[in-house]
């Protein structure tokens, strides 16, 4: 299932992402993304929490492909700064980009 290429300009709340962030998101490739997978997901990748974002970490030497990761809102939170430093594009679950602005509130999935 395939969603519009959300606007490179804005986060899931609206919120101004950075040039950094602005050419990561347009340079993602979410057709790669199995979004059916994703929505029905019922635990993220690092605890039985349900997934509250998509990181997708970039190829890396010893990967030359890139990897989602499915991120409950505490391990996301908990992550941040590390996913900023390697490079990663976080999404919400519905293909929006994700800022550490976005994420001001208690544990959860964010809601529009």
């Amino acid at each position: 299932m395939k969603t519009n290429s959300p606007d490179p300009r804005t986060s899931s709340q609206g919120s101004s992402l950075t040039q950094a962030q602005q050419n990561r998101v347009a340079e993602l490739d979410q057709s790669r993304i199995d979004w059916l997978a994703a929505r029905r997901a019922q635990r993220a990748c690092c605890c039985t929490a349900a997934p509250a974002v998509i990181a997708v970490m970039p190829p890396s030497p010893g990967r030359p492909h890139s990897t989602e990761l499915f991120l409950c809102g505490h391990h996301y939170r908990a992550s941040r700064r590390s996913l900023e430093a390697a490079g990663a594009v976080v999404l919400d679950m519905d293909g929006r980009p994700v800022t550490e602005q976005d994420w001001s509130f208690p544990a959860g999935r964010p809601r529009g």
